[in-house]
């Protein structure tokens, strides 16, 4: 019996439509230079995942509700996002294609903490407690490749995060609520 796709719950920055096309136009590029088999995510699909909730085949009420209070609760003010590399992440036969910084970007990694803190104080805590290494995904399903320095960093400003339900193996990102970022 097909009881549906599993639902992914997560907190994510969204590059705007500009970067968004800027990175597709440097996927295909790395594509093709790096003869990686699979295409380049869709630009609409792209996104910087700040603090993953969950998978499910129906999002329970009261960690939709949870999810929301704890987003609500964070103040941050916008901040740069940079990413001056493209670099395989992974191990085994699925090495993702990911845009990354050497530096770390400790604005998002602040904003993660934040949001793990606030997860917290509603009773939500995760599974497990794991590092974050922000990256925004290109491609899926390719292979090693030396770091790669971009010619110009990949960069916007963040001004709000959304709360995302990926509907899995169908290439479809529900945005649920976004939260300006301020003082």
């Amino acid at each position: 019996m097909d009881q549906g796709p599993i639902n992914k719950f997560y907190f994510a920055l969204l590059p705007d439509a500009a970067i968004a096309a800027r990175s597709h136009e440097l996927a295909g590029h790395l594509r093709r230079q790096h003869r990686f088999s699979t295409k380049p995510r869709r630009a609409d699909l792209f996104h910087v995942t700040l603090y993953p909730i969950g998978s499910f085949r129906c999002l329970p009420e009261e960690m939709a509700f949870a999810a929301m209070e704890a987003a609500s609760r964070v103040r941050k003010p916008p901040f740069p996002v940079v990413f001056d590399r493209a670099v395989s992440f992974g191990n085994g036969d699925n090495r993702p294609l990911v845009l990354w910084s050497k530096d770390g970007n400790a604005e998002l990694k602040a904003l993660h903490q934040e949001l793990a803190d606030a997860m917290r104080l509603t009773g939500i805590a995760p599974a497990k407690e794991s590092s974050v290494e922000p990256h925004m995904t290109l491609l899926y399903q390719g292979h090693l490749v030396p770091d790669i320095m971009l010619e110009e960093p990949v960069s916007w400003t963040a001004r709000d995060f959304v709360l995302i339900n990926s509907l899995q193996g169908e290439a479809r990102h529900d945005h649920l609520c976004y939260w300006t970022l301020h003082d």
